[in-house]
């Protein structure tokens, strides 16, 4: 299988790029790519940099302009990546009421610090940082209500190690296929240096062991360089673990 759909995609309707979605959508057309997926960051966090930046008025517009303009040469879909759903139970509510093909749910929180902050990093062990960390996915997981879970083991791209509480992260994986929440493969961590994408061939073993087949695939782009970067490695993933990768159109999924 030869990857052509990007399902993590950002722009300037996110706090952290400076990309119009016509510089995304024409790099993914310069990569061979049918098919990609914004999902734009929603972060409610008042500390997040990002903190009532997304504009979903201006953010549609400009998705339907694309899906005009590249029509016969990219299929552009509109999605999100929503920060802790746990900690905004009713504005999540309220997001997946609106017109989105995907929502992603992530964790970059623990309540008042975000996990790239060197003092906070400093008060805590590599362990007890992991440990947090996955006792909040495990919280937004239980919420549900999304269609794939972003970056599982997130910490390691800001710590270069890692740590897996296995106890944790199988309760996690666990309610993933129980809910029928897919696990993201994310590109992302291979051009910042690190040796694998997320999650860590460790957390794919347990997940196949948990009964867990369906993912999708990202490069969690901010940047035209880097749309589609690293998925021949996600391929790979999906190959050597008998996944099943989908992407989603209208929160429906179908097959990559």
């Amino acid at each position: 299988m030869t990857i052509r759909t990007d399902s993590h995609i950002h722009s300037r309707i996110s706090c952290d790029s400076t990309a119009s979605i016509d510089d995304m959508c024409r790099a993914a057309i310069g990569q061979g790519i049918a098919q990609i997926c914004f999902t734009e960051h929603c972060d409610l966090n008042p500390l997040d940099s990002g903190f009532n930046f997304f504009n979903f008025d201006r953010y549609s517009d400009e998705i339907k302009h694309a899906q005009d303009r590249y029509s016969g040469s990219l299929r552009v879909l509109k999605g999100i990546e929503f920060g802790e759903p746990h900690a905004y139970p009713r504005e999540f509510e309220d997001f997946q009421a609106r017109d989105f093909d995907f929502i992603l749910g992530s964790v970059h929180w623990f309540s008042d610090w975000w996990i790239s902050d060197k003092d906070s990093q400093r008060r805590h062990s590599t362990e007890s940082i992991f440990e947090m960390y996955y006792g909040e996915v495990l919280k937004t997981v239980r919420l549900g209500g999304f269609d794939a879970l972003a970056h599982i083991d997130f910490p390691k791209r800001y710590l270069g190690t890692t740590f897996e509480p296995k106890d944790l992260i199988e309760e996690i994986l666990r309610e993933l296929v129980k809910r029928d929440i897919a696990l993201e493969l994310n590109s992302s961590p291979l051009r910042k240096g690190l040796s694998e994408p997320y999650p860590s061939e460790s957390i794919c073993q347990l997940y196949a062991t948990e009964g867990g087949t369906k993912v999708t695939v990202g490069s969690d782009a901010h940047y035209p360089e880097h749309v589609a970067a690293g998925l021949d490695a996600l391929d790979e993933v999906i190959s050597r673990h008998g996944f099943r990768g989908v992407h989603f159109e209208k929160r429906m999924e179908s097959p990559l």
